[in-house]
């Protein structure tokens, strides 16, 4: 028997599930982020993986690797400090780093190892640099490549996932371990539905060869999508869930088409 250890680059997927972005775009409700459900993400990547080897039965190590910034005690008392720094600058950011948290506790409270995740100090020139959309964090991606390494030379007979979208990741993969080909995958979003400016990363995933081939995430939503009652809409093929159960006899309408035909 073996296991499938999971490894997430939680920065990239933070974006993924945000307002608008491609697993949005899959549900009734795109213009909401995309209520991610991580133990339903894990079932899948299980499943994904027995279609190609039944004996792998069970989930092992995950983690996910992110950068949330800590709130210094002053940060309210910075615009009277700095006439550059915006209230709304400091609003924004406070929403983010909110947000962020939720994120990642999401990924915990179902087991997922904090380990990873990395909380520097907000500093006033970190919050011009996120203001101009110019900050770029450094330590996740070589913080994923580093724990899938570890885990793929530790447990050789187990399968390793890396969720990313970035394909800089899998060079320093096949460096370090030649043998990624054989127990290494990936899960991603599929290069079709990107944006076009991000159609070259994806794509550049095929020059590497994998026994077990990507799962996209696109094609879970219904999986992996938080809820108990999940339907795929009869008209627009649109995910959507309900607090209550759809009678069997009646065709799933998602919120838009339904009001479209009332």
């Amino acid at each position: 028997m073996s296991q499938l250890h999971i490894f997430i680059d939680g920065s990239w997927l933070y974006k993924v599930v945000a307002p608008e972005r491609v697993l949005a775009a899959k549900t009734e409700n795109p213009t909401q982020a995309f209520r991610l459900d991580f133990q339903k993400l894990d079932r899948a990547l299980l499943k994904h993986v027995q279609k190609h080897d039944a004996k792998c039965t069970a989930t092992g190590d995950r983690f996910l690797s992110t950068s949330v910034f800590s709130i210094p005690a002053d940060l309210d008392k910075w615009p009277d400090e700095d006439d550059t720094i915006l209230p709304a600058q400091i609003e924004r950011a406070q929403r983010g780093i909110f947000a962020r948290n939720r994120f990642v506790k999401t990924a915990t409270d179902v087991g997922y190892s904090e380990e990873a995740v990395y909380r520097p100090m907000l500093r006033p020139w970190i919050l011009e640099k996120l203001t101009a959309g110019q900050y770029q964090e450094k330590q996740v991606d070589a913080t994923v490549v580093a724990l899938l390494v570890r885990s793929a030379i530790v447990n050789p007979n187990d399968y390793h996932c890396v969720i990313t979208g970035d394909a800089d990741i899998l060079p320093a993969i096949k460096v370090a371990y030649p043998k990624y080909s054989q127990n290494v995958l990936i899960a991603t979003t599929h290069p079709d539905e990107l944006r076009a400016e991000h159609r070259q990363t994806s794509f550049s995933f095929s020059s590497f060869e994998f026994r077990i081939p990507a799962l996209y995430l696109q094609d879970e939503v219904i999986n992996i999508l938080q809820g108990s009652n999940m339907y795929e809409c009869a008209h627009c093929h649109k995910i959507f869930t309900r607090p209550k159960a759809i009678p069997k006899s009646v065709r799933p309408c998602c919120i838009v088409c339904h009001a479209q035909r009332t």
